[in-house]
């Protein structure tokens, strides 16, 4: 359960390897025992139920393809490798053909630097739709999966589905019973040798289609990418060991993560569609860095559309649309009440550090914010727009030093900017929880329905050239947050701040070069400072709240004067104005 004061949490995956692989697919090329590739081609055809048992005894394989019946599983040992070359080598493997369309009835194991080559045959290759044998029995040796274990997955032009042959379609159940395996799934796994040799794999997906595949179990999700080993406390493993690929021009769907990633490095992700997912959209997770997210479009997943989320640096997020995700939320296992779950479309979570989330069109989050950026440092939020968000942009649980400019947030269902500490303990920034450090510079902010802003428990936070425009609830609300400047920029006459404290953490708040009357609420506990610059130096000047002067001072050398004012409580806001005395 989450509490009414923080996000809904990111489901941290299983780290424990629990899932391994066993699938079908058939297209029949050969006749294997007790069966002819007519028969089995027209069945595949027509959607039917071709049961093809694996052999009593292992197949006879020769060359670089071995099969190993106790598992059902197929191994690509060297070389490059397409579904026509294991077929030539092993005739009695699990698979059927029908033309362009196969079915893999076993799993396949990618090896010892091999390559499995799945391209479809405008890429010159044999195979335009495979079909992963997934029954709903849950039995491992009949729901199958391929991995790269040191080795190379190549998918180009194919459409890739699970396949349940009492449905004759796609196994939409991604549940799961213990020791069951939930549905058909793809990934590639890195590891390091016994002496620490890395073994790097990757799998590279271009203008494909993979859909209805993974469920909760670890590097099960749909299509995963893994180093093994890495993690939060295995930092040394990390620096060793990568995982690669890339992906783009194809789409992902209603797999139970459209894309997840740990341990990535160097990857692109350009153009493509992450839909209808049962959890993320596209999930970059542990230590997976230098990545290129650009391009592409996340809708209508169970949660976030886009998130990075542990120890990832260097990320560039440009230029993707994001919408609807989270409507309604998803229900992670073991939350007993999901009234609360947050889902963002774009969120930088817990570490994330020197990334750039630039130019992106995000909208329709009504459970979340449009960007998060949670326990995070040193990253740009940049020329991005944000409409239809619970929150525009939310900053929480210690994130610093966050430049945020030249943004456009729209219709926000309750803040335009929320900052906030959270219940949840800070593990990369600092030990308070408080934001801070945070620069917002050039944005428009255009109407919500609640307070413009809610600043809650912050530190230096600065908003230099803003614009508000539209129809606000209340105007921007401090609460317990130190430091606040407001600089420049725009906002209606009637538009008041409200500044709050209390006896531990009193509140501030500094205007910078004022342009007339500024309203200002402020509370017992509180003060609000009023700088301007360009006078005579030596002249005096007062403060005046309502007409009434509250405080006095002189222009300094450099013709700056200084003047503050302390709060009594009042229930109204006071129209604060510098002027000569």
């Amino acid at each position: 359960m989450t509490d009414g004061t923080r996000p809904f949490r990111p489901v941290r995956p299983p780290e424990t390897s629990r899932a391994r692989s066993a699938h079908a697919a058939r297209t029949g090329r050969r006749t294997g025992r007790g069966w002819t590739s007519a028969l089995c081609a027209a069945a595949l055809l027509a959607g039917g139920a071709v049961a093809l048992a694996p052999p009593a005894g292992a197949a006879a394989c020769t060359g670089q393809v071995r099969y190993a019946s106790s598992t059902n599983t197929l191994y690509l040992t060297a070389g490059t490798n397409t579904l026509s070359g294991i077929l030539e080598l092993c005739p009695n493997a699990p698979l059927v053909r029908s033309g362009a369309t196969w079915q893999l009835n076993a799993s396949v194991v990618v090896q010892n630097g091999a390559t499995l080559r799945l391209n479809g045959t405008g890429a010159g290759g044999d195979v335009n739709t495979l079909r992963l044998r997934s029954s709903a029995s849950g039995d491992p040796s009949q729901v199958s999966s391929i991995t790269a274990q040191y080795g190379t997955i190549d998918i180009n032009g194919v459409k890739v589905t699970s396949w349940d042959e009492a449905k004759k379609g796609p196994d939409t159940d991604p549940e799961a019973a213990g020791g069951k395996r939930g549905r058909a799934f793809i990934r590639a796994l890195s590891y390091l040798d016994a002496d620490g040799t890395a073994r790097e794999s990757r799998m590279d997906i271009k203008d494909s289609d993979l859909g209805y595949l993974g469920y909760y179990a670890a590097e099960s999700y749909g299509v995963s990418y893994k180093a093994r080993g890495c993690g939060t406390d295995a930092q040394d493993v990390c620096e060793r060991l990568k995982v690669r690929g890339s992906q783009t021009g194809s789409r992902f769907h209603h797999n139970y993560m459209g894309t997840y990633t740990f341990g990535a490095y160097g990857m692109t992700f350009d153009g493509n569609e992450y839909d209808h997912n049962v959890m993320y959209g596209l999930d970059p997770h542990d230590d997976s860095d230098h990545l290129k997210i650009t391009g592409n479009h996340a809708h209508h997943n169970g949660t976030h559309g886009i998130i990075c989320s542990q120890r990832c640096d260097n990320l560039e997020i440009v230029g993707n649309e994001v919408n609807d995700n989270g409507v309604p939320p998803y229900v992670p296992p073991g939350d007993d009440d999901p009234s609360d779950n947050q889902v963002h479309g774009i969120m930088l979570h817990r570490g994330v550090t020197d990334t750039v989330v630039r130019d992106n069109y995000v909208h329709d989050h009504p459970n979340g914010a449009g960007i998060a950026v949670f326990d995070s440092s040193d990253d740009t939020v940049t020329g991005n727009r944000i409409e239809r968000a619970r929150y525009g942009l939310r900053y929480s649980v210690g994130t610093r030093d966050i430049t945020t400019s030249d943004n456009t947030v729209t219709d926000s269902g309750l803040h335009a900017v929320y900052t906030y500490k959270g219940s949840d303990a800070p593990a990369y920034t600092n030990s308070t929880g408080r934001p801070g450090g945070l620069t917002f510079s050039g944005n428009t902010f255009d109407g919500a329905e609640g307070e413009a802003m809610r600043l809650n428990d912050g530190d230096d936070l600065t908003f230099r050239d803003n614009t508000f425009t539209g129809a606000f609830g209340t105007g921007p609300v401090t609460q317990r947050t130190r430091g606040t400047v407001i600089e420049g920029g725009s906002a209606p006459a009637s538009m008041a701040y409200s500044v709050k404290g209390d006896t531990t953490t009193p509140g501030g708040i500094t205007f910078r070069n004022p342009s007339g009357a500024v309203p200002v609420r402020l509370d017992a506990y509180s003060t609000a400072t009023f700088v301007a610059g360009g006078l005579e130096p030596g002249a005096s000047y007062r403060l005046t709240a309502g007409g009434t002067t509250v405080a006095t001072g002189k222009a300094d050398a450099d013709g700056v004067v200084t003047l503050r004012a302390e709060g009594s409580g009042t229930a109204s806001a006071a129209d604060y104005r510098i002027q000569p005395a």
